[in-house]
């Protein structure tokens, strides 16, 4: 059988010159890929040819800080991953990496570098982090209804309790009833703390923080919102080191998603990072990451 021609043309997505075998081809593999992942997310067509224009104008890197990135391996933090510039709308896709994606969450892209300053400024001037109204937030933590009606877990109630306390023994505050251990704040948090079947020593480091900082972030050291799941700012749990459960210390939601997968040196180093890169126009250098998890199939990503 005679050998098929090699033929040189360009590739539809980044515009290469390209070796091919068949006059179906229209991409080189790299584009291949991409274009397969557009067509799953279905994006439009004038999205998909806005991409098309920035891979053949810059080529496959990071909108938000020109990394370059991983097209492969879809464990890599640096795998390529589309975001949608205006959360939840899809007139503006842009491509960065999986880590990035993640710190960037909910927010917009003029809000992420405000925060990124913000928390660079706190970890090297020790300046106050300022709170912000986020434009198009939308995470929502309702996950008390489900272990906390009557704020008892494993037959525990953490309103009552048999010793005989005036004030709460988290906080301090004055309590509601004269048996009660917590004031409803504390036995909501001290709730929660234990639903999570975490180790005792864990719980009670955990206690001992709010007994001695009360309810602040533990990176940032702003004020938790307490009482609206729904606000940016609403107190979470987050492992102090990914998936180990010996150190649980308090955030807000919005920093609980930044941080994702890393660990609090890991997460500092990329701040300071990417508010070089914005200030300075540093690069940014990539580390390796110890704990990084994510796995970003083709349909996900």
């Amino acid at each position: 059988m005679a050998s098929l021609t090699l033929r040189r043309q360009k590739c539809h997505g980044c515009g290469k010159r390209i070796f091919v075998r068949y006059s179906h081809t229209e991409y080189c593999p790299m584009c291949a890929r991409l274009a397969i992942r557009m067509a799953v997310k279905k994006f439009e067509a004038e999205t998909v040819k806005k991409i098309w224009a920035y891979v053949r104008k810059h080529g496959c890197v990071c909108y938000y800080t020109g990394m370059h990135l991983d097209m492969e391996d879809i464990h890599s933090p640096w795998y390529c991953v589309f975001d949608h510039w205006m959360p939840r709308d899809g007139t503006k896709i842009v491509l960065t990496s999986a880590l990035l994606n993640e710190m960037k969450a909910n927010l917009l892209e003029k809000e992420f570098w405000y925060i990124i300053k913000q928390l660079a400024n706190h970890k090297r001037k020790n300046t106050k982090v300022r709170k912000i109204k986020l434009a198009l937030w939308e995470r929502h933590y309702s996950e008390d209804s489900e272990y906390l009606l009557g704020l008892k877990v494993n037959g525990q109630s953490f309103l009552n309790s048999k010793k005989s306390l005036y004030k709460c023994s988290l906080c301090g505050k004055p309590v509601l009833r004269y048996n009660a251990k917590y004031c409803p704040l504390c036995a909501k948090f001290a709730a929660r703390l234990h639903s999570k079947q975490l180790p005792p020593e864990t719980i009670e480091d955990t206690l001992n923080y709010v007994r001695h900082r009360g309810y602040t972030c533990k990176y940032s050291g702003i004020a938790l919102e307490l009482n609206n799941p729904g606000s940016p700012w609403y107190w979470q749990l987050d492992h102090w080191i990914p998936q180990d459960t010996r150190k649980i210390v308090l955030t807000c939601a919005l920093f609980n998603v930044m941080k994702s997968d890393l660990s609090e040196s890991e997460f500092w180093y990329y701040v300071k990072q990417l508010a070089d890169f914005k200030e300075k126009g540093k690069k940014v250098r990539k580390k390796k990451l110890a704990y990084w998890w994510r796995l970003y199939p083709v349909e996900d990503a």
